[in-house]
Parts: structure tokens; sequence; C-alpha cells
């Protein structure tokens, strides 16, 4: 009973922060479309189909996502967006940067954790704590690098100053992003070995059980 209360709260919190972001969103989307500025249409745009995958992924493959996920991600969008590109956090705080990369790291290395884990609970696979941190590790990592490939890319292509202080700016996002992708296969890591984690008993066990508990068959098509 408590649990579901639990839940039932959080889903409530996770509706709202959704709506708030993506009205944040618009309200910089309209505008743009209005005074024709094509890069912050094609920025404001992305961010808003961003903040719909957790749930096209969760119908699309029939998951039930953690509503913590889902707050996660509205929250991130908002910090890296609103806060950080229209309120120019990233400019007026120089921590600004490296504390969103080093967030997004860390969450992205718990999922390469719960993809492993995922495997091992349904398939019994026995999964060796080093070798599931080193894939969480180095699942984080890589996306970071294509990351910073993305914004190459849209800096030369499309005019925009994603890469700011230009070779500076890359290797402290990968720097960042490898500590964070650390931290984040380091508890999954102590985890495996019989420690206790709130984070991952919260939500990477809560998604396991709700999907998997039934041996479900893992499978997925583009």
């Amino acid at each position: 009973m408590v649990e579901n209360a639990i839940l039932k709260k959080t889903l409530k919190i996770e509706f709202w922060i959704s709506i708030f972001v993506r009205l944040s969103i618009l309200g910089v989307l309209i505008p743009s479309i209005i005074e024709k500025q094509y890069m912050l249409v094609f920025a404001a745009s992305s961010m808003l189909i961003i903040s719909f995958v957790p749930s096209i992924i969760g119908k699309r493959y029939q998951l039930v996502l953690p509503p913590e996920f889902e707050i996660i991600v509205s929250l991130f969008l908002y910090a890296t967006f609103i806060l950080g590109e229209m309120k120019s956090y990233y400019f007026t705080y120089w921590w600004w940067d490296i504390l969103l990369h080093s967030f997004s790291a860390f969450i992205l290395g718990l999922i390469g954790f719960v993809i492993l884990y995922t495997f091992h609970y349904v398939e019994k696979i026995n999964l060796s704590p080093i070798i599931a941190a080193i894939f969480s590790f180095n699942f984080a990592v890589t996306l970071g690098v294509m990351w910073e490939i993305f914004e190459f890319a849209a800096d030369q292509f499309l005019g925009l100053n994603m890469k700011k202080s230009g070779i500076m700016d890359t290797m402290t996002d990968l720097i960042v992003d490898s500590i964070g992708a650390l931290i984040g296969a380091v508890m999954g890591y102590f985890y495996l070995k019989g420690g206790d984690s709130l984070i991952i008993k919260r939500i990477v066990e809560k998604f396991v059980r709700q999907n998997f508990n039934r041996k479900r068959k893992i499978t997925f098509s583009l």
C-alpha cells in the first residue's frame, strides 16, 4: 500500500514536470518559428522530440519505465536547453556544462548497467561484476564521444556554436564524461558484489521486476 501511494505521487510529479518542461520548450519554439530563427527552431524541436522518447520507447517495446527516469530526462532537458542555452547558464556559471556532462554520463552508465543486468536477470547469465562495470563505463563514454561528434557536425554544417571554446571544451567534456561514467560503473560493481545502493534498488531493480518477472523474452526490432 505504501509503495503504491509513493508510485502514485511520483507519477503525478512526473506528469506535471513533463508538462512544465514541454511548455517551456514550446515557449521558445513558437516565437522562433514566427521570427524565422531556424537554428533555434531546430534546437527547440529536437528538445521537444527528445522529451517524448522515453514514452515512445516504453510503448514501442512494451516496457514500464520508472517515473523517476522520465523525471530525470525532463529536468535534464530543462537544465540543458532552457537554463543552459536560453538563460545563458553555460556562460554565467563555468561549472554548469561540467555538472550536466558528469550527471548525464553517470545516468548513461546506469543505463548500460540496466541493459546487462536485465540479461543477467532474465536469461540467468552469470554476470561478472568487473565485466558489468567495464561495459557500463564503455557504454556511457561511447555515447559521450558520439555526442561530441554531433556537436562538431552541428557547428560545421549548421553554423551553430556548440563547441564554444573548441578543443578545450571537447576534452573537458570527455574527461568529465569519463568521471561520471566511472562513478556509475563503480556503483554497479559494488552492488553486484553484494553491496547496497538506493539508486539501483529504486530504479534498476524495479524496472527489471516490473518488466521481466514473467521471464518475457527480450526481442528488439528496428
